[in-house]
């Protein structure tokens, strides 16, 4: 039996649809080994549910049949929301023993990150020869796939690891998915691991199956289709950790954005000097056979079902190109054939005679063949192994600047993209203007939305702001957002770049921001990652106050603020928030002067210690409450000023709130707690009034993720 909190860490699924017989019995069992058992009812229609009253489980319905994909899918939602970490499935037809189950839970408790699939004993008679044969041709796709090998990658009963559904998306929702989930955990470099379990096969009368033979059959040769031709493709696949406590970034990808660090993940994949050795054998070895116009697609599948590097492979077959490799097969062969060598070089020893040419390729390559692979495989070997044993000797400095790096905050300041996607469009707004630079935009910006790790971030506040959009109305929320994002950040090169009359800022509160300016206490002017605040603060110019910013910007960032475009000095005071103290006597020092200090209200730069929890969009975030104890020392008022697009040319900068916060309320972060909620009931209004246009991409809920589809 596993340890008592890894059962609490965990929870069993029972997904069903049409088990009334059964489901209690299901159910009665699993409880004397589980204490948390969900069940799904998907779209019954025996109101098998009504069996489990009096039970301790929880039960989730379908209204209709989805598919048991979409069962598991929802479950996993569930169990996600309670903060479990694992899931195992049973199926409810009674034919996988729960008291199985403590197997499930050592095997977990050994390795937290590995799929755990039950393997059944197929010993008894009453197995049907189907499921026998069933069983060995998805194991044999499988290990096609994926290069993983399972005993019985059909059987339900298994142990998932939460994040799995968290960081992958899955396509399909019936039986197939369970297919699915295998492939794309195991492409994702999750381990898949065996656990033996019994099985009870009722007699052929006696066993209720749902599986539709027809649909289900052509739902599956359509998946392994798809993921047969994917696994050929020499783009490695998405790979995912578990999200480690420090927040860093779960899931690693490739992208063209980046196309340096992109082949050199590619190249690092399965690049042990085994592995390229043996990598280079498969390309040379494939490559002197006459698999005319397959070369590469054979030793894509042999790479995949063996783990091989793809890379490695395909550029050790180059070697075996023509003319070189073929002629000497030929010459091998036409020796083997004759006796003699071939010395003759016509239209009719290599055109009419072309059949038999290929037939000595044939033999002179099967004898050819294995002495290249195993010359090349021993060369690559011995380069690998000096290359790694040079790059041991440096790795004590390397290990020393991971730390540094590690140690960096959750969030980052920095634009992504690259130099050169920044200076396109430098570029264009020079040739064309705004209109030049806002056509491409938005091709640009649909390739970006289209990588999971963007649309993750923009879900972090749609999902929140729209919680009954599906997947495509989420995926066209994502787009709108980013494209809104684009056109802001476009705008404010336009400005730097063309000169501010190319935007008109109108300002919307001036007479009440005149009578704070008025009081001569200096002003917290608090913004929000909404908008374009470097474009719209412009309007701020009749004020003869000079204006700080409390801005952090990490060094090698590409993105340029408009003055830098401009070429002028930036117009505004910047404290580091990195200085002395965060700034904090900076600050207090401009304020007691009665400047203007403009600080963002919605994003940490710190310790959680500096912040204070309040209510956002039907959660719960930390805020910092520094600009609050500033204003409760010097007496400063707080003015909350939002920015955000109205056209193509024209912006607003509305004061939508001002905050007395009274002096002398002390050091305590709960005593602030008041004037924050206020700064965030102030935000909330205006992501309501503009949705699109909330840029921090950032998930402010971390300990209350927002639903998600798997």
């Amino acid at each position: 039996m596993a340890a008592p909190d890894e059962r609490l860490n965990s929870f069993v699924v029972v997904p069903v649809y049409n088990h009334a017989e059964t489901l209690r019995q299901v159910v009665e069992a699993v409880l004397q080994h589980h204490p948390l058992v969900l069940v799904v009812d998907d779209g019954s229609t025996d109101n098998g549910a009504a069996n489990l009253t009096g039970l301790p489980v929880e039960l989730l319905s379908h209204a209709q049949n989805l598919g048991k994909g979409a069962a598991l899918c929802t479950a996993a939602e569930w169990g996600i929301k309670q903060g479990l970490t694992h899931m195992i499935s049973i199926d409810a037809d009674g034919q996988h023993d729960p008291a199985d189950l403590p197997r499930f839970l050592a095997a977990v408790e050994k390795n937290r990150q590995a799929l755990i699939v039950g393997h059944r004993d197929f010993a008894q008679q009453s197995i049907p020869g189907s499921s026998r044969f069933g069983r060995k041709f998805s194991n044999f796709w499988l290990r096609l796939q994926t290069g993983s090998q399972l005993k019985d990658s059909q059987s339900g009963f298994r142990a998932y690891p939460l994040f799995v559904f968290q960081q992958l998306n899955f396509w399909t929702r019936r039986y197939n998915f369970e297919i699915e989930i295998l492939v794309r955990s195991a492409w994702a470099g999750v381990e898949l691991q065996d656990v033996d379990i019994s099985v009870y096969y009722p007699c052929g009368d006696e066993r209720i199956s749902h599986f539709r033979g027809f649909m289900d059959n052509w739902r599956l040769t359509l998946l392994n289709t798809h993921l047969t031709l994917r696994s050929i493709v020499p783009w490695p696949h998405r790979k995912v950790v578990e999200t480690q406590r420090d927040g860093s970034e779960a899931i690693k990808t490739l992208s063209v954005i980046h196309p340096l660090r992109s082949i050199r993940k590619l190249l690092q994949e399965n690049s042990s000097p085994k592995q390229l050795a043996l990598a280079a054998g498969v390309g040379v070895l494939l490559g002197t056979l006459p698999l005319l116009f397959c070369h590469t697609i054979a030793i894509l599948f042999v790479c995949g079902f063996f783990r091989l590097n793809k890379v490695a492979a395909i550029s050790s077959s180059q070697l075996c190109m023509p003319p070189f490799v073929p002629a000497l097969c030929i010459e091998a062969g036409y020796f083997f054939r004759n006796g003699s060598w071939l010395t003759e070089f016509s239209m009719q020893t290599l055109g009419y005679q072309a059949a038999q040419r290929l037939y000595e390729w044939l033999l002179g390559s099967l004898l050819l063949a294995p002495l290249l692979a195993v010359a090349v495989a021993g060369i690559t070997f011995w380069l690998a192994t000096a290359i790694n044993r040079k790059d041991n000797m440096h790795a004590t400095d390397k290990d020393s600047s991971r730390s540094e790096r590690a140690a960096r905050q959750e969030w980052t300041s920095r634009s992504i993209g690259s130099s050169w996607q920044h200076q396109f469009f430098y570029r264009m707004i020079r040739l064309g203007g705004r209109r030049a630079a806002y056509i491409p935009l938005y091709f640009v910006v649909f390739y970006y939305v289209l990588l999971l790790s963007v649309r993750k971030k923009c879900q972090f506040y749609l999902a929140r702001r729209f919680p009954q959009a599906g997947a495509w109305g989420g995926f066209w929320n994502s787009y709108r957002m980013t494209l809104e994002l684009g056109k802001v950040l476009v705008d404010r090169a336009l400005v730097g770049i063309l000169g501010p009359e190319q935007i008109h800022v109108e300002l919307l509160g001036k007479a009440e921001l005149l009578q704070v300016l008025a009081e001569n206490k200096g002003v917290i002017l608090v913004n929000a990652h909404v908008g374009c605040w470097q474009v719209a603060m412009s309007a701020l110019g009749f004020m003869k106050t000079p204006v700080n910013l409390l801005m952090q910007r990490e060094d090698g960032d590409i993105d340029r603020h408009y003055f830098e475009h401009a070429g002028i000095e930036c117009p505004y005071r910047i404290i580091d928030p990195r200085g002395d103290l965060g700034g904090v006597l900076k600050m207090v020092e401009v304020l007691k002067r009665g400047e203007v200090l403009s600080v963002m209200g919605d994003r940490m730069l710190g310790e959680d210690r500096n912040g204070v929890d309040v209510e956002f969009m039907g959660g719960t975030v930390t805020v910092p409450f520094s600009a609050y104890k500033l204003a409760s020392a010097t007496g400063a008022p707080i003015v909350v000023l939002f920015s955000y697009k109205t056209a193509a040319a024209r912006y607003e900068l509305k004061l939508y709130k001002t905050i007395r916060v009274p002096p002398g309320l002390g050091r305590g972060s709960n005593v602030f707690q008041p004037y924050a909620r206020e700064f965030a009931e102030t935000l909330e209004v205006f992501c309501a009034e503009h949705p699109f246009q909330f840029f921090n991409f950032f998930d402010m809920w971390q300990n209350q993720p927002p639903d998600q589809n798997c």
